[in-house]
């Protein structure tokens, strides 16, 4: 386990409920933090099958919900991200902490404020390269079965550069 801390945005996480797999960032990292504007969403919009499992992921300790940070930086205000994202980037500047976000705008927002950035296909990635997931392309596929958008392209450059 790395000593490194994980912010997570709900996309991810709505990923990771469908795959089953809300407990492999714990794995990989110290701790996953959800922001309670991110925890808001996941809750409010997740059907009950992925609501049950991420409430089953903050019992069992995977997750930790704290309270939203309150120091939002200037270059977050005039992007177009929603609240969760926001909150999210705001939280990983002020802990120094890795940033788990899919949306493409969050991702270059997070990058242009000097953040560690990583998308659930890289943490996919991670948990491979580390024994946890037996491969990436089964995953990758179930996600996109499932309804939850990752581009063909980056799936097909991803699995071409892990040899998958």
């Amino acid at each position: 386990m790395s000593a490194a801390l994980l912010v997570a945005d709900s996309g991810p996480l709505i990923a990771l409920a469908r795959l089953n797999l809300l407990g492999l960032p714990s794995q990989l990292f110290s701790e996953t933090l959800v922001t309670a504007t991110v925890w808001h969403e996941l809750t409010r919009a997740a059907p009950p099958v992925e609501r049950q499992l991420l409430s089953d992921a903050l019992s069992a300790g995977h997750l930790r919900v704290i309270d939203d940070s309150q120091v939002l930086p200037p270059a977050l205000a005039a992007a177009l991200l929603d609240a969760g994202e926001q909150s999210a980037i705001a939280l990983a500047v002020e802990l120094g902490a890795t940033l788990l976000v899919d949306e493409r705008r969050g991702r270059a927002s997070a990058k242009g404020l000097g953040l560690n950035v990583l998308g659930t296909l890289g943490l996919l990635v991670r948990a491979r390269d580390a024994g946890l997931v037996a491969a990436v392309r089964p995953l990758a596929t179930a996600l996109q079965a499932s309804g939850y958008f990752l581009s063909s392209s980056l799936v097909d450059h991803t699995l071409a550069a892990i040899g998958e």
